[in-house]
Order: C-alpha cells, then structure tokens, then sequence
C-alpha cells in the first residue's frame, strides 16, 4: 500500500525574495531550472512557517551543501515546504546547476532536501550529462551498485538507516545489463520493533556508474497498534493456506502473437493477495477491513436463449427501424449512423447510432450500438446531467429490484450472451453507488462456470428513479475450448503456489476515516493522526514479470507473453572455469541459448536464429519488441508467423540485419562467421560502409572471394569477431562461446564513443 496523497504546498525563494509555488525536488535538469517569476513581497504565510520550524534557511543550506561540489554550481533555487498530509514533515530545499556557457545546456545539477526540524537529509538527486557517455565495461555491477546504495544512506542518513532494512523479496535481482545506461533501485523498509513497515522508508537509486542518482524518504508519524495477543508465523502459514480462495479462469496473455493470439489458458492466480490479523487470524482485504465471503455467481440465465433475430446483417433502414423497436426513441431524432462489418473487439458486424433530443441542438442524446446479424445490444447511454451533492436523494430505490431488472433487460436485450453473463455479488454489495446518486450494477462473464478472459456487462441506474442510464455488453475475440480442460484441484494449486511463497508479520497502515479524507481535501495543511496495524502478507518468488499457475500442464507461465517460466534458472553443469563462463551465462540469462541435459554446450554451432534473437534483444534492450500481429506476412518461407523466432527475425529484418530479398532462413542451421560479422556491422550502423569493400585492405588471406569481405574486416579491425592472424574462415561455423564472446565485444564496442573515430557511422 502506499500513503495517500495530496497537493502540497511549497515555497519558493532565491537571493531571499519569495517565489511562487515550485516543486520541491527536482528530478531532472529541466525541473532543476525551470524558470520562476520574483515577487516583490515576501508572503506573510511563508515568513510565519519559516520561523515555526527549528532550522534556517542557512543552516539548512550548509547541511545540504555538504553533499554538493558547489565548486563551479549556481544555486538556482531554494524552497521551503511546511508540513503536510503528503509528508509529515517541513522540508527545505536547495538546487545547483551547472551550464554550458554555450548553449545554456545544463551538464551537472543537484537537488537536495533537508528535514526542517532534525536536519535529516529527505530527498536527493543527481545528473550528470558526462555520464551518458559511460563506456559499457565499465558499469557497475548490481553488487556494487547495493553497496553503493547502503554507503549512501549510512553516511547522509545514519538514523534512517538505523531504522530500515533493505528489503529485497519483492524484487529479482535484475538482469546483466545490455547498455551503460542502467540504474539499480533499492528499498530501505522502516523497521519497528523488528518489524517491517513497508509504507515507510527509503528508495535508493544507482546509475551505471556507480553513483547515487536519487534518494527519497517516505515517512509518517504513526502509531503501531500492538495486538494483545499475536499468533505465531506458523499458526499464519496455516491459516494462509486453509482461508485461500483459489480462482480458476481462462486467462488472454497480451502480448502473444501468432496462430496463438485468441486461445485462451487455463490458470490460477496468486490466491495469497490477502492479509491475516495477527491478533485474531482472520483474512482482511487490502483496505484491512475483514474479507467478506463471496456468493457463488449465479447466471442471468440458465441455458443459451433464442438471438433476437435471425438472417442477414441489417441495412441501414433496418437498422433504425430496429433500434426504434427497442428502445423509446419517440422524443429523438438520428443525428449519425455507422456501420462496422468488424468490430474491432469482437470481430463482428454492428450498427452504432446516434440520436439528440428534439428541439435541443447541444443537450440530450441517446446512443445506442447493436449486432448487425443477432440485434443484440451492446451500448445504449442516455444523456441526464449528474445531480450536485445537495441534490442527492433522501430515498433510493431497492438494489435488489435493480439487480432483478438488470437481469431481466440483459436477457431481452442481449440474450445469445446472457447464459454467459453472471451476477457475482447477489446482495446490496454488488450495488456499487457513485457520487452521483447512480446505482452501478456490474456483472461478469464465465464459460462453463469459470472466469472468462474477457466480457462484462455494467448497467448503470438513477438511484431514485429507478430509470435505466446506461447499458454496456462487452466481449472479446478469443477462442475457448469446447469443454473444460483436465485441470489442477483449488487445492493443488494452493500449494503449488505455496511452494512459491513465504509469509512474514508487517505493519500496515490503516486507511484515513472518511472525517480525515475530507478534511485533508479541504485542508492541505491538515496532518491526521495515522494508526498502522500488525498484519500478516505473503510474497510470492520474485521474478522480472508477472506469472501465473497452468491449471492443466502444473507449468507457470507469463501473464504477458504467455511463455512457460522457469522461476529457478538451473545453473549450467558444464560452464564453471570456461574461459568464456561469463560470456555465455549473459546469452543464457537472457533465454537465447537453452540447456540441454543440464548443460550449456560451450563448442556447440549456434544457429541463425539464436543469433538473430540475442542481437535483437539487445538492441531493444533486452525486451523482445517489436511484436507483430497476424497481418504480418512473414518475410521467409521457413519462420512463419507463430515460429520462436518470427518476431526477432522480422525485426531485424525491419533494422536491416537481415536480406529481406532472400526466400529461406534456415535459423535452426548454423550461422557461419562471415554472416556473423555482416549481422554485426549492420547492427552497428556500418553497412553503408561495407558497400565499399575496396576501399579496405587486410592482412586475412582467405576473405578474397567472400561476400562480406568489408564486414569482415571491418569485425576483426574493431575486435569483435575474433580470427587469427592471416585466416577468418568465413564458412565456417560459430560456437557459442565464440559467439558469446563476439556478443560481448558487440555490446562494449557500441557504447564505445571512440569507436566512431575508426569509421563513419552511416
């Protein structure tokens, strides 16, 4: 959970004339030196929350510039916050920059922020624009970088860092870096009582460089609840796993692709998103108020009802004869109609149309959208202005007559889906209603009694009149099995995702009365008093996306991409002494060589596609991107559409990695060297250079009659594709330690400003 939030107010001075409001902290060069306008009048305000607080501005300032080399800096602005719901604390601040006398290009700034009452140091940042040219092999690992952190804090906050722990079970330990231009973030939790309070503590973060970029300090005055009576963390883990309530739905990943796109997977979800009182045991949601026990979901109708029509899609005439059919139009008139032969969502054919209120030329409208074919409703909305806070009604109508009506208007309106359709919350909480004095009625869809992927329905009504405002049907594309699949029990997947998981005590804060959230609305300097609760969370295994449980194969899988995960990468059997282990553990990390049997295979070719696929990674980041739809046609016969390698060959196809002109790949062949040390120059920007191959001479006598005889030796001049002295063989192949080491070559020479002395970059 995070604290809430309000606007805060700050004051701003510089050479001691009072500014208009400014951001405290500056997180960027531009924000460090945004121009602010002198006032000639110092705010009676200001002057009477300076003098509350225990340190000056000097004093402050002196603090503060302790962590600046001011040498060669301006100070640019200087701001005083007083405290608020936001931040409990009043806070000076203080930035620096440094400019290019040139261009007025900032090159160095500092921001820096100081407890106005302890002098603690609450908040930094750090740019330095020489730092963009960081050579790659000389960034920090993520070791150093945590030390780096864990000196910063000790040093310019020993107190806080007396009270804290980093907390590192919600994050993974990040990748091997592909760019110079990387950070590492860390999270310094506050601890009390030897207990973590996880709403308070410190973020920490460390460019590439090894260099503290930014520093933030979240911290309340709070009261901890201290429960009379504690279950111990055995007790917790058992109660965990009995009070778990195990959902099992067809889940859409986004970003698959391919043949695979619409097919849905049967999964679990994490069923531990709960926390238990650690005084009573019992499961409390999110908010900390006690879980209330869900009703079983009861469908709007039993069995598959009749469409409202059958034959071909409606004309345009029939279409609005249609719609008069079905809904009280008598007082309106068309203003549009529009005909979509494939709805973007549901790949089907449907009418929207558009109507105003007679005698009205701006207010009042009707818009209503129906199946072309079914005449299904999926949309109808009708203007009525919201009533203001002192119009609400003093009598509501029934919820339960609502959610009666609701059903009965989706089984008239949209019956081919009303079997589908389900009612999850049967008392007055499924009843949402708004500020507006409208009563919201949401249900959901389920195929055969589970979760659907997608599709839900939301009928919004006047709370007083009863009168139905609005009405939405929406349902996916994806495809579903015909019956349900062999699946894991609720249970089973209790524990396998208990396996997964560890519970631990924490604090959590209780959320603001209604009293105090109204208050600190209207009152931005009002600080309400805040009570944090013993809880007990679970955190699952860290892992750098989100998963979830394959209820039919036991497998976890990626919610984006939908790929099978491997939570604990297996370390290779065959790797620990190779001349190129850290090489190939990069390649390895980053999925573009797999194990087989346990092993890395060090000498074994690496093919075309792995190639392909490690390199675009790299460019991209290490993300897969781009992802390409099923419109794409597949540029070879041999990686079509759906292939483990389509996306990244296409990519680099798109880059101009890659001979579009060619009719066949072959990615599971092995790549040869002089292909290795064209796809290099290419990814390098140089292939304008290598259409001129005589303009280069070599010492390699076998590369005469090569076909990339320029890339060659434009790979082996930079030192990337490794050869000896006189022979490159260009047909032969590539092991993957070669091929790892050319990797790393590849990533050191990229980030290498020098490099572009030896040749012109196209």
């Amino acid at each position: 959970m995070k604290p809430w939030m309000i606007r805060s107010s700050s004051f701003v001075l510089t050479a001691s004339l009072l500014l208009p409001l400014a951001q405290a902290h500056a997180q960027s060069p531009e924000a460090a030196t945004s121009k602010m306008v002198n006032s000639t009048q110092m705010d009676k305000a200001t002057l009477a929350a300076t003098s509350k607080v225990k340190l000056s501005k000097e004093a402050a300032l002196t603090l503060a510039a302790k962590l600046v080399p001011t040498s060669g800096l301006t100070l640019t602005n200087v701001s005083f916050r007083s405290a608020d719901g936001w931040r409990s604390f009043p806070e000076w601040s203080f930035g620096w920059n440094k400019k290019d006398p040139n261009n007025e290009k900032v090159l160095l700034s500092y921001s820096v922020s100081i407890n106005a009452n302890t002098g603690e140091l609450t908040s930094y940042s750090h740019y330095d624009q020489s730092r963009n040219n960081l050579p790659y092999a000389k960034r920090v690992s993520y070791a150093d970088a945590r030390t780096a952190a864990e000196q910063f804090l000790q040093k310019h906050n020993p107190g806080k860092a007396a009270e804290t722990r980093l907390y590192l079970r919600e994050l993974p330990e990040p990748k091997t870096p592909l760019s110079a231009d990387v950070s590492y973030t860390f999270r310094f939790v506050r601890v009390v009582d030897d207990v973590l309070f996880p709403d308070n503590g410190a973020d920490i973060t460390v460019n590439g460089a090894g260099v503290v970029s930014d520093f933030s300090l979240s911290w309340n005055d709070v009261k901890f609840e201290k429960p009379d009576k504690q279950i111990s963390l055995e007790e917790a883990e058992k109660l965990f796993q009995e009070q778990a309530d195990p959902k099992l739905s067809y889940l859409l990943p986004w970003k698959r692709t391919g043949a695979e796109k619409n097919t849905v997977t049967l999964g679990y979800t994490n069923p531990f998103t709960f926390y238990l009182d650690a005084q009573s045991g019992k499961a409390l949601n999110q908010s900390l108020s006690p879980r209330s026990e869900s009703n079983e979901p009861v469908a709007v109708s039993s069995k598959p009802l009749s469409p409202r029509r059958s034959g071909g899609a409606l004309s345009q005439e029939e279409a609005i004869a249609w719609a008069a059919k079905t809904f009280d139009l008598g007082n309106y008139e068309l203003r549009s109609a529009n005909y979509s032969e494939r709805d973007y969502q549901g790949n089907r054919s449907v009418w929207n149309l558009e109507y105003t209120e007679k005698g009205k030329e701006k207010d009042g409208y009707v818009f209503v959208a129906f199946d072309a074919v079914t005449g299904d409703v999926y949309s109808y909305s009708k203007d009525r202005p919201l009533r203001k806070e002192e119009e609400k009604p003093a009598k509501t109508v029934d919820p339960k007559k609502l959610q009666a009506a609701a059903m009965e208007t989706i089984r008239k309106w949209t019956p081919t889906s009303a079997h589908q359709l389900y009612l999850v919350e049967r008392d007055e909480e499924g009843v949402e209603l708004l500020k507006s004095s409208r009563y919201r009625i949401t249900l959901e869809r389920y195929i055969d009694g589970i979760a659907a992927a997608s599709g839900s329905a939301y009928l919004n009504y006047d709370a007083q009149t009863g009168e139905l405002l609005s009405y939405s049907a929406d349902f996916g594309s994806e495809t579903y099995p015909a019956k349900v699949p062999k699946h894991l029990s609720g249970d089973e997947a209790v524990q396998a995702w208990w396996k997964e998981s560890e519970a631990e005590a924490v604090y959590a804060l209780e959320p603001l009365s209604e009293e105090d959230n109204k208050k600190v609305q209207e009152q931005p300097s009002y600080i309400p008093k805040r009570t944090a609760k013993l809880v007990y969370r679970v955190t699952s295994t860290p892992f750098e996306q989100p998963y979830y449980l394959d209820a039919a194969t036991g497998e976890w899988r990626s919610t984006a991409s939908g790929k099978v995960l491997n939570l604990h990468r297996q370390a290779p059997l065959d790797l620990k002494g190779h001349p190129a282990e850290k090489e190939l553990l990069l390649m390895y990390e980053y999925d573009a060589l797999s194990l087989e049997d346990g092993k890395i295979l060090p000498q074994k070719p690496i093919t075309r596609g792995e190639m392909i696929e490690m390199l675009m990674i790299s460019l991209n980041q290490g993300r897969h991107y781009p992802m390409y739809s099923l419109e794409r046609k597949a540029t070879y016969s041999d990686v079509a559409n759906g292939s483990r390698f389509f996306s990244a060959v296409e990519g680099a196809v798109d880059r101009g990695l890659l001979d579009k002109n060619a009719s066949k790949l072959n990615p599971d062949e092995p790549i040869t060297r002089e292909e290795l040390a064209d796809m290099i120059v290419r990814a390098l920007g140089y292939n304008k250079l290598a259409d001129y191959p005589g303009m280069f001479q070599s010492p390699l006598t076998d590369i005469g009659n090569a076909k990339h005889r320029a890339s060659i030796i434009i790979a082996t001049t930079l030192g990337i594709v490794p050869t000896d002295k006189t022979k490159f063989q260009p047909q032969g192949a590539v092991s993957r330690a070669d091929a790892a080491v050319t990797f790393t070559r590849f990533l050191e020479k990229r980030g290498n400003a020098g490099t572009e002395s030896v040749f012109i970059r196209d």
